[in-house]
């Protein structure tokens, strides 16, 4: 029988790693094995990431801390995601052809049912700053916790030509041209009666490719903390957590050249990235639940999904395939309408 792992893995890692050249900005940010991309060392032994200060959280590459009385619920989530990241992994990192570009927005834009858009490849939740370029309203943090779907294809359907989704938080791409998102993906292709499947976790900024973090477990039923800012408009950072396995990775990175971040928009997005110069099929994930889900601007204005627009997948006939639904200000699902094209 063939080794179905393996046979996924040719079809999907489409990049060899890269060597680095990068140096860290200060004592505690270390090159990774990709130009652009650094992480942070690990914390002392002893270090109490809910005592530290902002600084001593910066200095380690923890992501910014909301303020506990202005934000308890946010102060919550981040603070299980912090005491969580028990274990700092130096992250392997790997490029691939994968890309998460901009919501390809019907030219209708609107739906039918009040503040939800229709994309070819976003579904999830967007908030607007209606900013023209980076200012002190652009989104600065946007986080959630997200459980890593079980991948599928299409019920009834074994088909060699894999099927991708991700499920990410971001910023940029339903107003501008670029995308900077952190996530996980899940994939799935079948052989001979048999569906083989790849989970990663994940960073981009478009038009740059997906970057995948080879070595951050992750798992089905994983609840996987993902937390993206920026600091400038050339310089962003990502942290993800796998709460289940107690462990984390930093990663710091730059976007292409010739890109900057505008900060007009933010996303929870579940999206059918590009593979091979087009739309992929959409993995059969059933639902994905997204909790804890928060940001804030640069001049600390909060946002969540429940003050933001719903955005619905449509296939090219127009028909929905990815929604989501409200469970509270800072918690919905995903859910996919199976298809069997």
């Amino acid at each position: 029988m063939k080794n179905m792992s393996y046979t996924l893995a040719v079809m999907l890692l489409l990049a060899a790693p890269l060597a680095s050249k990068a140096q860290g900005r200060n004592a505690n940010e270390l090159a990774t094995n990709l130009p652009g991309a650094t992480t942070f060392a690990a914390p002392p032994e002893g270090f109490s990431v809910l005592a530290a200060s902002d600084e001593q959280l910066a200095d380690y590459g923890f992501p910014p801390r909301p303020d506990p009385a202005a934000s308890p619920k946010e102060y919550a989530a981040w603070s299980k995601a912090m005491l969580a990241s028990r274990r700092r992994i130096v992250p392997s990192l790997q490029q691939t052809s994968i890309f998460h570009g901009p919501a390809r927005l019907r030219e209708a834009g609107k739906s039918t049912q009040e503040n939800t858009l229709q994309s070819y490849n976003w579904s999830g939740y967007i908030d607007f700053t209606g900013g023209t370029r980076f200012a002190p309203s652009a989104f600065s943090t946007i986080a959630t916790v997200v459980v890593v779907p079980t991948a599928l294809e299409a019920f009834g359907v074994c088909s060699d030509v894999a099927d991708y989704a991700s499920s990410w938080v971001g910023f940029d791409g339903a107003n501008s041209n670029d995308v900077v998102q952190a996530g996980i993906e899940f994939d799935a292709v079948c052989f001979e009666g048999v569906t083989a499947t790849l989970y990663s976790p994940w960073f981009e900024w478009y038009p740059s490719s997906e970057m995948r973090i080879t070595n951050l477990p992750i798992a089905p039923g994983d609840d996987y903390f993902v937390e993206v800012w920026n600091t400038s408009a050339t310089q962003a950072y990502a942290y993800l957590v796998n709460e289940n396995a107690n462990e984390a990775v930093i990663i710091g990175f730059n976007p292409p050249l010739g890109t900057k971040l505008v900060g007009n928009s933010a996303e929870w997005i579940t999206e059918a990235p590009n593979s091979n110069g087009a739309t992929a099929t959409l993995t059969n994930y059933i639902a994905d639940p997204f909790w804890n889900a928060y940001g804030v601007t640069h001049n600390n204005r909060p946002f969540d999904p429940g003050s933001s627009e719903a955005i619905i997948m449509l296939d090219n006939n127009n028909v929905e395939i990815s929604y989501p639904t409200l469970l509270g200000d800072s918690a919905f699902v995903v859910q996919n309408v199976n298809t069997t094209e």
